[in-house]
């Protein structure tokens, strides 16, 4: 009998070696994403920023979530570190991706040029993925960053897990995507971005930094979701997340 299509994805998500769960918080245990739901909405997942139109399904919000969080952990536990190496990191992000369902192409960093005396780097992110994003999805991504903001003002679970695995001492790396579903198939489109040398705040996002005392790097890429493959490994890749979820992944607001 010939080897199972789905048997190369099944055994690769087996074989993936994650760090040990932590013991959550009760805030951050009392917080944990709920099953997701139609409509419009975003979430966290490590250091991703997902917002989601609402054309995407409750299953493809789980699955996308699911394993984003999956491919960070298991590229942290091979040692590959966003803040040392983002782009090794990223890069590494995206084989895990490929192998379980997902195609595209791999994330190339760029530096950002400021033309301004100070930078906000919620504004850098817009105008990156403006050029990605058409007017509508832009918006919702908007909406994202917004209802982020309130979970970090509120000292919510969604900026907590957020900000836990996106700042370094004095750099940053994280990424912003937008999803979007079209008669079954999900496009995730993602900006990655890395930032240096200067202390982070607590609230990175939203703060005012001198152009001159932050460089910021910037990449991105367009992933599809093969759903005949990940349809089939959905329940395993669930599973290896198991206990992460609580401390990994959280849903923001309504949008």
């Amino acid at each position: 009998m010939g080897q199972s299509p789905v048997s190369g994805p099944l055994a690769f998500v087996n074989e993936l070696a994650l760090p040990p769960a932590p013991a959550a918080a009760p805030r951050l245990r009392a917080a944990a994403a709920p099953a997701q739901t139609p409509g419009k909405s975003a979430s966290v997942a490590g250091n991703s920023l997902m917002a989601f139109t609402a054309d995407v399904s409750a299953q493809h919000k789980d699955d996308l979530l699911n394993s984003f969080g999956l491919a960070q952990l298991a590229a942290s536990k091979e040692g590959y570190d966003a803040a040392r190496d983002p782009l090794g990191y990223y890069r590494k992000v995206t084989t895990i991706l490929s192998n379980i369902g997902y195609t595209g192409q791999s994330i190339t960093f760029a530096d950002y040029q400021t033309t301004t005396k100070t930078v906000e780097i919620d504004k850098v992110v817009l105008e990156i993925m403006g050029s990605l994003l058409t007017a509508p999805e832009l918006e919702i991504v908007k909406a994202a960053v917004n209802a982020l903001k309130s979970s970090a003002d509120a000292g919510g679970a969604p900026w907590q897990i957020y900000s836990k695995h996106s700042t370094h001492d004095d750099n940053g790396s994280f990424s912003v995507g937008l999803a979007n579903e079209t008669n079954g198939n999900v496009a995730v489109k993602l900006s990655a971005f890395h930032f240096t040398g200067t202390a982070t705040s607590t609230k990175f996002l939203w703060m005012s930094y001198s152009s001159t005392s932050v460089q910021i790097q910037e990449g991105q890429t367009e992933l599809v979701l093969n759903d005949s493959v990940y349809g089939r490994i959905r329940e395993t890749v669930a599973n290896k997340m198991g206990a992460h979820a609580q401390s990994y992944v959280a849903n923001l607001p309504a949008l």
